[in-house]
């Protein structure tokens, strides 16, 4: 064989997996239409799940995030957000072949006869947007504004992973499918304000979320012209099953193009960038033939995610409000996607039992029932 691995896709899953490939002395095909682009979504991520990452990949700390629901919930660990150039110059590609192309299934199964192992790693929807895409997905629309425009918004918070209060709306009692405001600065003065849908299916329309994001910003006393005119914008689409079918035979699958993605929160990078070396190691000894292997811990998200396409508004803030209150290693398991199904499994419960009575037969009903339509 030319190569021991060929991997397709250079994203955080593809380019970290194919990176550690080299530095143990892999022989690596790497495939992706534009790989010397720098990526462009913010991938924000936990500062504890760096690994041996250098201090360089950081853009923007925040060092105490919280969580706003019917209360204030700080979390109590620092967040940061990845300068995406400096993670990729920290996971070089020197000494690999590089092709620039897009491949399709069958293109990506043919490189068996030059690879030993081969990766799919183009992400959940390789042949781009599917137009009325039923699956569920998680949305956002974002605007990047200055910090001094941003401070109405954050009310005093250093930065907000999920501000579940409703005033999106005028309406003191909504029951469609909620959305919560992700406020997190960028460094250099800046902040990201992103409307964001957790998960519908399908997906919550872009212009409904920039409604609602506006409706907030404005309501909480942001200046309307930082609004109407940012410094940029950002528009987030997350399939919550990532692909949602097998890859191509022969071929393992990694990050969202497999099971790489956490079903109730979306998650995706941090477990990317950490499971690399691991994954690596397996490519090196020829043990590679599922990247993220389904266990109980998935069938518990699975049912998280039910949950969460069928609660009301109502119900979800009781959820997220039953969240705050966790113990923090608690949170910890909730929102990692490498946490076991003993750890998630406290973590759920424990939030079932911070709910009300009425809210906690809500959420019963909502994950046996079936999924609702967002919007």
């Amino acid at each position: 064989m030319p190569h021991d691995v060929a991997v397709v896709g250079l994203g955080p899953a593809g380019r970290a997996l194919a990176s550690r490939c080299l530095a143990r002395g892999l022989s690596v095909l790497a495939v992706d239409p534009r790989p010397d682009t720098v990526w462009t979504p913010t991938y924000g991520v936990w500062a504890d799940e760096l690994g041996d990452l250098p201090a360089s990949v950081v853009r923007a700390r925040t060092g105490d995030p919280w969580i706003r629901v019917h209360g204030d919930h700080p979390l109590g660990r620092e967040y940061v957000v990845l300068d995406n150039a400096a993670v990729q110059a920290a996971l070089p590609l020197d000494g690999a072949e590089v092709r620039r192309a897009r491949l399709t299934d069958d293109e990506v199964a043919a490189l068996r006869a030059q690879a030993r192992t081969v990766v799919d790693a183009r992400g959940a929807r390789p042949e781009g947007r599917v137009a009325d895409d039923p699956a569920p997905a998680q949305t956002a629309y974002g605007i990047v504004v200055p910090a001094a425009a941003a401070v109405p918004a954050l009310q005093g918070a250093e930065g907000l992973l999920m501000d579940w209060r409703t005033d999106w709306t005028d309406d003191p009692e909504p029951t469609g499918t909620p959305t919560f405001l992700y406020a997190i600065p960028l460094g250099q003065d800046r902040v990201l304000l992103e409307e964001t849908c957790l998960a519908a299916a399908p997906g919550m329309p872009v212009e409904e979320l920039r409604s609602r994001l506006r409706h907030r910003l404005l309501s909480r006393g942001v200046d309307p012209a930082a609004v109407d005119t940012p410094l940029e914008r950002e528009v987030v689409r997350i399939p919550m099953r990532g692909r949602g079918r097998p890859a191509p035979e022969g071929v393992v699958a990694v990050g969202v193009a497999g099971r790489g993605g956490n079903l109730v929160t979306g998650y995706s990078v941090a477990h990317a960038l950490r499971s690399a070396d691991g994954l690596a190691a397996k490519v090196a000894d020829g043990t590679l033939t599922d990247a993220d292997p389904a266990g109980p811990a998935d069938l518990l998200r699975e049912a998280g995610l039910r949950a969460l396409l069928r609660l009301d508004t109502a119900g979800t803030l009781a959820l997220f409000e039953a969240f705050g209150r966790l113990p923090r290693r608690q949170q910890r398991d909730f929102m990692s996607r490498d946490s076991d199904a003993a750890g998630l499994a406290r973590a759920m419960w424990g939030m079932f039992g911070g709910m009300p009575w009425a809210a906690r037969a809500e959420l019963v009903r909502a994950t046996l029932g079936p999924g609702r339509a967002g919007g």
